[in-house]
């Protein structure tokens, strides 16, 4: 849960919020604490609202870990859904961007991050591009042909390779029957 404060300050509206929890599991050991040790402020950057630039203010608490074997003493507030940890950008941008960029990526990209007030460069939609997973690709029936090989295929017929015939038990050296 948040709370909500909106100020608008030249062309960029800031929603100023901070977290509700009384208290977190340690990502380590599990243990939940309630003990404040500090907070900070983070500040990324959401989609633009109404042609504006948007910033969420967002007020993070670091809990104390009560237990003693643990390694990790403190640890901060989870906003796993607003953000990944450590990111610049929340999850709704960071999404339109990789959007972005697999559209048109470098310059052209920028252009339009720029006019759609996104606030990114070219090199970070490139940068997203590079960080989503490869697209899973079928296997090809045909493993290859060239117009040499076609011509060769007249003069020594059956020395073309199907994927699907390499892997029958009556398949001698690639050649079909």
């Amino acid at each position: 849960m948040f709370d909500r404060e909106e100020s608008g300050s030249c062309g960029t509206v800031e929603v100023v919020t901070r977290g509700r929890a009384v208290g977190a599991a340690c990502p380590d050991c599990g243990c939940f604490s309630g003990r404040v040790h500090d907070r900070y402020q983070r500040r990324p950057k959401d989609l633009p609202l109404a042609e504006q630039g948007s910033v969420i203010r967002l007020t993070v608490l670091r809990f104390i870990c009560g237990s003693a074997g643990c390694p990790r003493r403190t640890f901060a507030e989870p906003f796993a859904r607003l953000a990944a940890p450590y990111a610049r950008f929340t999850r709704r941008l960071n999404h339109a961007l990789e959007r972005v960029g697999l559209a048109l990526a470098g310059r052209a990209g920028a252009w339009l991050a720029a006019h759609l007030d996104f606030g990114a460069g070219r090199m970070t939609l490139l940068r997203r591009v590079m960080t989503l997973p490869d697209p899973r690709s079928s296997t090809s029936r045909v493993l290859g042909m060239d117009d040499f090989a076609i011509r060769w295929a007249f003069k020594q017929p059956g020395h073309y390779l199907n994927a699907s015939q390499a892997s029958s038990p009556g398949n001698r050296g690639g050649r079909c029957p």
